[in-house]
């Protein structure tokens, strides 16, 4: 009988350590949940500022479904409800890292213009912004250039923007009937 009662002791003192655990796990999030989110929302309105412009704002927006990387899109306009264009969010990873990014797509051209890297935890994070994000962002046309030293993740964001593409495409499409 001594060692069942040292089981049964053990095992209220394990329980109790871990709903004091799960306590204070719960009220971390409680007090940290709504700083994420607006960080979050913070870094997605940069991001179509940065492609937009500082007077871009979202007319409209919801989840995608059935792409590999496309998650969320944005109806982007200008402060005179002028449609600019369609920004989507996407999110990937490969065994480097994972990649979380807005693309921004023209109304006028459907073509893509820039991307903004909401998240890139890349090993190789600081040469595929220096040697591939940067000269893409300059000129559109190097999407397919992914020859950079962080090849990989080169490759990771090329795919990204071509399921992008394939979303906002399928948008206008939508838009136009």
């Amino acid at each position: 009988m001594p060692n069942a009662k040292k089981y049964i002791l053990t095992g209220v003192i394990l329980g109790s350590i871990a709903a004091v655990a799960a306590g204070l796990i719960a009220a971390t999030n409680l007090i940290t949940a709504k700083k994420i989110k607006q960080n979050e929302l913070d870094k997605i309105n940069a991001g179509l500022a940065t492609i937009y412009g500082n007077d871009a704002k979202v007319k409209d927006e919801a989840d995608l479904e059935n792409y590999e990387y496309s998650v969320h899109y944005y109806a982007v306009e200008n402060s005179q409800s002028e449609f600019l264009g369609y920004a989507v969010k996407t999110s990937g990873s490969n065994m480097y890292g994972k990649i979380s990014l807005i693309a921004g797509f023209d109304n006028a051209t459907h073509a893509f213009m820039s991307l903004y890297m909401i998240v890139n935890e890349q090993s190789y994070a600081t040469t595929l912004v220096e040697k591939y994000i940067e000269p893409l962002n300059k000129d559109s046309s190097k999407l397919d250039d992914v020859t950079c030293g962080a090849t990989y993740g080169a490759k990771l964001v090329r795919d990204m923007v071509n399921d992008a593409k394939a979303a906002a495409d399928a948008l206008w499409s939508k838009q136009n009937g």
